[in-house]
């Protein structure tokens, strides 16, 4: 992924620094004035760290949808076929994130989610065929239920290849075990963040009464 350049960066800084400026110069020529307040929920659901990580999932997502039908092979690692974390690997690995091979060493390599707080994109893991507490199964998280708790994942089915299950199903109701986090914002979106804060900040009065312009100084030559 690539990082904002300095000169992105320097020319944010400038158009944000400008923005505040002219607010100010607007108040100053207008004591009276009421300064418009920006609402405290205006960047909810819309800041550039949140915005980057749902278009990675989606990008994540598409182009792991692209392999439905590709047919199961143990220990498979490329489209003539897919072991399930041979499958979650390669996906992955085609969007930017370097995860080990293996289910087990996937979820050591991710940070842990509990199961009411999975989102898609989240990887999931079961038990194998013979259950257990160990990991044997791992697909990706492409819905969540209304209920917080039920999910969609999409994964290399032994039977059917890669496909997409539900976590009601008999299989995998009774061996579901844990869940990680691998998709996190990138640096230039966390940069982006910091600056739309910034200006927010800049922009944004507590109280009509916060800013108070300098009283311009006496001419006494004038009066004169």
């Amino acid at each position: 992924m690539k990082l904002l350049s300095k000169s992105t960066i320097f020319t944010l800084l400038i158009v944000s620094s400008f923005i505040a400026s002219s607010t100010l110069s607007a108040k100053a020529e207008n004591p009276n004035s009421v300064p418009e307040k920006t609402p405290a929920s205006s960047y909810i659901n819309v800041t550039p760290d949140v915005a980057d990580v749902e278009l990675q999932v989606n990008n994540l997502l598409a182009f792991a949808r692209r392999f439905r039908g590709v047919p199961y092979r143990y220990g498979g690692t490329t489209p003539k076929g897919f072991d399930c974390s041979g499958f979650t690997s390669y996906v992955f690995r085609n969007m930017g994130y370097s995860i080990p091979r293996t289910g087990r060493a996937q979820f050591a390599d991710g940070e842990r989610v509990e199961r009411s707080q999975l989102k898609p994109g989240d990887l999931v893991f079961f038990a194998g065929r013979g259950g257990g507490p160990s990991i044997g199964h791992v697909g990706i998280v492409t819905a969540v239920d209304g209920n917080g708790h039920d999910f969609s994942f999409i994964h290399a089915s032994c039977s059917r290849g890669i496909t997409e299950s539900h976590s009601t199903e008999s299989y995998y109701r009774v061996r579901y075990r844990n869940a990680c986090r691998i998709i996190k914002p990138s640096p230039a979106a966390a940069v982006a963040a910091e600056l739309t804060a910034e200006s927010e900040q800049l922009l944004q009065f507590k109280t009509d009464d916060e800013y108070q312009p300098e009283k311009p100084k006496s001419n006494v030559a004038e009066k004169l």
